[in-house]
């Protein structure tokens, strides 16, 4: 139950709750306590306002946070006495935006040409059908695009660089996936992207318009000075002639060759992208089934061609409540935009944008906050003041004039004065470079020197790599320590290679790789003696009756296994997959088995985790639902290992930073900071807010993928001190830095230490 301690809000917090404008944007820095404000908001527009639940639509990103918005609001209304109140608010319209678009799709399916009881698409779902409509559309005859055909000629006849151990065919297909998924998420619809990049001619000249864009006012009056010239000489000579810079993108020479080139493979690889684009809309129309992406789009049309829709949800929803606005991507930016609110209040934080992989475009708020009535709430309430002003040196200094302090007890603090600022709260610990090992000692020290809860540690890392390598090293130095959220591994775990074997098994007994490996596993446990007298002849499924073991220990095992085998191999492919396991479950000794290892408590979820999943498909059987479990670990699909324990257990957690967003611990480990900040250039280049698409197959360089990768690097280093804010601001009372030697590679220990020196910082506490 979320604490529903009823505390008096701030000056800063008591203007944005009691505020009459109509139409309004908040700022929130971390630990402001817009939850709070939120919560008291809507409690205003109901006691005060006497609007019901209903007339108020609370939007956020996450279930987990449209859950505990919703537990708030209903505990204080019951708290109020407001009964018939909270019952309305349990069920009502505070959701996030996909649950929105969700219920605004079936209360209008036949406006939005859907049946009323569509599906919504799970991950893994969505994953697989995207990957079978782009091998069908490279599969499929192209001679009405001859970009296509070409770009595909061209990569089958590549021998070199192009990495990562990958075929031709799979560099285009992984490139065709990515185009696809971006795009589909991008303000464009399919029929405008086949439009531009039909042929050569179209793209050229929506490059043309886009550079356009991006050349400086002053020397566009004198673009078409030369209008002969290539768009990068053009470019140049405009500047110059201007007296403005260079953009660092239209700098040095430009390979003509190459830049044909680059026309025509993007205008192949795009044209690819659309038509797996159009199969997956059929595919999806016809099974009545959305992923996401599609739901966002299908419910952003609905209200921009229906006027009747638009004016009945302005009727129903006379407030608009928006958390979390800095990640809202184009197309729901859009679908905001059409719900015509007159009350409109979006709350977010610029400098906590952490999710430009999924489209959020942190400019939209921006640009919202410049439109808008701004309000702030700066103090940070969450970190002690040696934490936050840490936090505020840092950022000052990496951002300049446009960070906002959140340590103002005593107004903006001047770092620099003879006074000193206290940094207590804040440590340093030296090592070397994914020293995990060091790390996990430190942490140790914490726990066993200092006092300190293990439920009281997260460890924030960058990926699931980082959290794997932390978590080998907290269990080697023996700290209890969890994954929170998964390590994305979970369908290449062991346990789950078992069950799908033991499926494959029952479903067809002559598959001897999958009946030797049950037999080894686990389920039955044979010796490897055993089970290399048995892989010498084959079939293994006709010896198994009367094989006699050369250990004796081998002999009861056997026999447990074909009691329970025979008979359920007998009808299982007459049952669905969730039904074998759960029969499996129930007659073998594989539970128990799996209770007696290691980390039992995780192997036992993950095995439950599977029948859930398996249950959610109930058409499938045994060997179809084996075969998807092998085709997901194939597409290398994330699915997060089952929870085991809950979030008060006591052990280390270890979570990544994107994950840990609005989340808060007493104490807080960073490590990984000698990870580099920007990844390898890219061969496809994708910038969805401009629907623009470059690529680089051959080796000369092309102008635009010159300028979306510059645009692309610049937007990447930004996000990534904003990943460094998130992280720096989850701590409660303890912030502690892991920091490596600097070298020439862009890292975090490079960025800290390019504006600071924690040995001149009092207060700061350095571990070596």
């Amino acid at each position: 139950m979320a604490n529903l301690e009823v505390r008096k809000p701030t000056d800063e917090q008591n203007t944005v709750i009691t505020s009459p404008e109509k139409v309004f944007t908040v700022i929130a820095a971390a630990g402001a306590g817009k939850t709070f404000v939120l919560v008291e908001r809507y409690l205003r527009h109901v006691e005060e306002e006497r609007l019901g639940p209903d007339q108020i639509l609370t939007i956020t990103f996450t279930k987990k946070a449209a859950a505990e918005m919703k537990e708030r609001i209903v505990g204080r209304l019951r708290a109020k006495g407001l009964y018939d109140h909270a019952q309305v608010a349990e069920t009502g319209p505070i959701q996030t935006i996909h649950s929105f678009c969700e219920r605004l799709l079936r209360e209008n399916s036949l406006e939005a040409g859907l049946d009323p009881q569509f599906e919504i698409m799970s991950e893994a779902q969505s994953t697989r059908l995207t990957v079978e409509c782009v091998r069908e559309a490279l599969a499929s005859s192209l001679e009405d695009e001859p970009e296509a055909e070409g770009l595909m000629r061209y990569l089958a006849g590549k021998r070199h660089g192009f990495g990562d151990n990958k075929s031709p065919y799979g560099i285009l297909e992984t490139a065709v996936e990515r185009v696809l998924q971006e795009l589909r998420s991008s303000p464009f619809d399919r029929e405008s992207v086949t439009r531009w990049y039909a042929n050569a001619t179209s793209l050229r000249a929506f490059w043309e318009d886009r550079v356009r864009a991006e050349v400086p006012e002053k020397a566009l009056a004198l673009f078409d000075a030369d209008g002969s010239a290539d768009l990068n000489t053009r470019t140049q000579l405009s500047c110059k002639a201007a007296g403005v810079p260079v953009p660092a993108w239209a700098k040095g020479k430009i390979d003509l060759v190459a830049e044909d080139e680059a026309v025509r493979h993007t205008c192949g690889l795009v044209q690819l992208a659309c038509a797996a684009w159009w199969r997956m809309d059929r595919e999806m129309l016809r099974r009545q089934s959305l992923d996401f992406a599609a739901l966002e789009i299908r419910a952003e049309r609905l209200l921009k061609r229906s006027e009747v829709t638009r004016q009945r949800l302005r009727n129903q929803y006379l407030v608009v409540m928006v958390d979390e606005s800095q990640d809202v991507n184009p197309i729901q930016y859009q679908l905001l935009n059409l719900l015509g609110s007159e009350r409109i209040m979006m709350v977010g934080d610029a400098q906590q944008s952490i999710y430009g992989f999924r489209q959020a475009d942190v400019r939209l708020f921006k640009q919202r906050s410049e439109a808008t009535s701004t309000k702030r709430l700066a103090k940070n309430w969450r970190s002690v003041p040696g934490i936050l002003n840490f936090v505020d040196l840092v950022f000052s200094r990496l951002w300049g004039p446009d960070y906002k302090p959140m340590n103002l007890n005593t107004g903006p603090m001047d770092f620099d004065a003879d006074e000193q600022t206290s940094f207590e709260g804040v440590e340093i610990w030296r090592q070397g470079p994914k020293d995990t090992r060091t790390t996990a000692r430190f942490i140790q020290q914490l726990i066993e020197r200092e006092n300190v809860s293990r439920s009281d540690i997260a460890v924030l890392v960058r990926d699931s790599m980082g959290a794997l390598a932390i978590q080998q090293s907290l269990t080697d130095a023996g700290i209890p320590n969890r994954i929170a959220g998964g390590s994305e591994k979970f369908y290449t775990r062991l346990e789950v290679r078992d069950l799908a074997n033991t499926l494959r098994a029952l479903a067809d007994p002559y598959d001897d790789f999958s009946m030797l490996a049950m037999l080894r596993s686990p389920m039955v446990g044979l010796t490897l003696d055993s089970i290399t007298l048995l892989g010498l002849n084959s079939p293994v499924i006709e010896q198994l009756a009367t094989f006699e073991p050369p250990l004796v220990e081998d002999i009861p095992r056997l026999s447990a296994f074909l009691a329970w085998y025979s008979p359920l191999r007998q009808h299982a492919d007459r049952l669905s997959a969730w039904e074998v396991l759960s029969e499996i479950f129930a007659k073998s000794d594989y539970l128990p088995a799996l209770a007696r290892r290691n980390r039992a408590d995780h192997l036992l979820a993950n095995a439950r985790k599977l029948l859930t999943l398996a249950a959610q498909e109930p058409e499938l059987g045994p060997l179809e639902f084996a075969e998807r479990i092998r085709e997901i670990q194939d597409l290398r699909h994330k699915e997060g290992d089952a929870p085991a324990d809950d979030d008060a257990a006591d052990l280390v957690k270890i979570m990544t930073i994107h994950k840990a967003k609005g989340l808060e611990w007493p104490v807080v480990v960073i490590p990984q900071t000698d990870k580099r900040l920007s990844g390898r250039a890219r061969d496809v280049v994708v910038e969805p807010s401009l629907g623009l698409v470059a690529t680089k197959f051959s080796k000369g360089q092309a102008l635009m993928h010159k300028m979306l990768t510059e645009k692309r690097k610049r937007l990447d280093d930004e996000e990534e001190k904003r990943v460094l804010y998130v992280a720096l601001t989850r701590a409660k009372s303890r912030l502690c830095i892991c920091l490596s030697p600097v070298t020439s590679v862009p890292t975090v220990s490079k960025l800290i230490a390019g504006v600071i020196d924690p040995a001149q910082m009092p207060g700061v506490k350095i571990r070596e």
